[in-house]
């Protein structure tokens, strides 16, 4: 019997982001499929209920709220390092790649992506700062590590001079909720976002790398050119305010997993333009859905797509996406077709297979 401590400080009841869905999803599936060992989730505040992952799993909620870079260190180098030398921990797991620097115990880290390392220039200085000093310091003190794409292990190991056998690939995965709608069911979804209109999507933090200006001069271009949809954009500003006034967009803010399931089951296609990803979700959460999706065509995002994408283009390229816009709406043969491919792709993609990966990775970081 192992006794596994884990990082929950991301799991939010109702404000679950992708490393936190990506904890949810992988921790309640470890923890259902290996009741012969012990578990402990460290929470930074009081958690929710929807966390109870069963009797052998115990929690815990530690002071203080780590939520800013002066008290990500108190947490992690002091309380988390007591509460794990008190509990007896084999091994401590870290979805969101953050480690304690004090403790001797075998360490699993998840570093999603290092946007940071790349564009600091998107982050406020002092998270920016923080994560370009630690996250090294975190990557060589981890007995192992894992990330989400190949793309993001080939990064770790070129950033951090990492050997690539330390690192493991644990792909994201659209939950069930993605499925494919009716058209009747789809029509409800356009009187509900679009005021009835046919419409493209996009799903995700608007943050600078997420490249919001691009998608609105995308979007623009396809309405120059005579398209008639309408663009919804789903997300809260991260850091800086990204929104701007623009005609038959609808920005609808953060929407829960049921609503934001059936937005994108509804639409006509993706738009997805991102600067930089270590996965992009929002990718396998459409071809869940049945809906065609146009990418950028960096980082990890043609991985990702693994050639089930209506196209990939360049995210400055504004006439380019706008193009494509206009043949998913359009062409009715070449839609059905991007639909049958990523519904393909989709099933490469699954929670239950990404928790199994999880559950070797930290199984490899135990001690022998």
């Amino acid at each position: 019997m192992a006794r596994i401590a884990l990082n929950a400080r991301l799991l939010v009841a109702n404000k679950l982001e992708g490393i936190g869905w990506f904890t949810h999803e992988c921790f309640s599936r470890i923890a259902a499929n290996h009741p012969e060992h012990q578990f402990l989730l460290l929470f930074d505040r009081r958690p929710d209920s929807m966390f109870d992952y069963g009797d052998h799993v115990e929690v815990k909620h530690l002071w203080p709220p780590a939520r800013r870079p002066i008290l990500y260190d108190w947490w992690f180098d002091y309380s988390v390092t007591r509460a794990i030398r008190r509990w007896n921990a084999d091994v401590f797991v870290s979805t969101d790649g953050f480690l304690s620097r004090r403790t001797s115990i075998p360490q699993l880290a998840v570093m999603h992506d290092l946007n940071f390392m790349h564009h600091p220039e998107w982050m406020p200085p002092s998270e920016a700062r923080y994560y370009r000093s630690r996250f090294p310091q975190f990557a060589s003190l981890a007995t192992r590590l894992a990330t989400v794409s190949s793309y993001s292990q080939n990064d770790l190991v070129e950033q951090f001079g990492l050997d690539q056998r330390r690192i493991d690939v644990v792909p994201n995965a659209p939950a069930s909720d993605y499925t494919v709608l009716v058209e009747e069911d789809k029509a409800v979804q356009r009187k509900r976002w679009s005021e009835g209109k046919s419409y493209f999507i996009f799903v995700g933090s608007l943050h600078p790398r997420k490249n919001i200006e691009g998608l609105l001069d995308a979007f623009v271009a396809y309405k120059t050119g005579g398209g008639q949809a309408h663009l919804v954009v789903v997300g809260s500003s991260m850091w800086t305010e990204e929104m701007r006034a623009t005609a038959d967009v609808h920005w609808v803010g953060r929407l829960d997993r049921v609503d934001l399931a059936l937005a994108m089951g509804g639409a006509l296609g993706l738009v997805y333009l991102p600067w930089f990803e270590g996965f992009g979700v929002p990718i396998v959460e459409a071809f869940a859905c049945g809906v065609p999706v146009i990418a950028s065509n960096v980082t990890s995002i043609p991985e990702v797509c693994g050639g089930a994408e209506a196209a990939l283009v360049a995210p400055d390229d504004a006439q380019d996406a706008a193009l494509w816009m206009e043949r998913i709406d359009r062409d009715a043969a070449y839609r059905q077709d991007c639909v049958r491919r990523g519904l393909d792709r989709a099933q490469d993609f699954t929670w239950d297979l990404s928790a199994d990966l999880l559950w070797q990775s930290i199984l490899n970081t135990l001690p022998a």
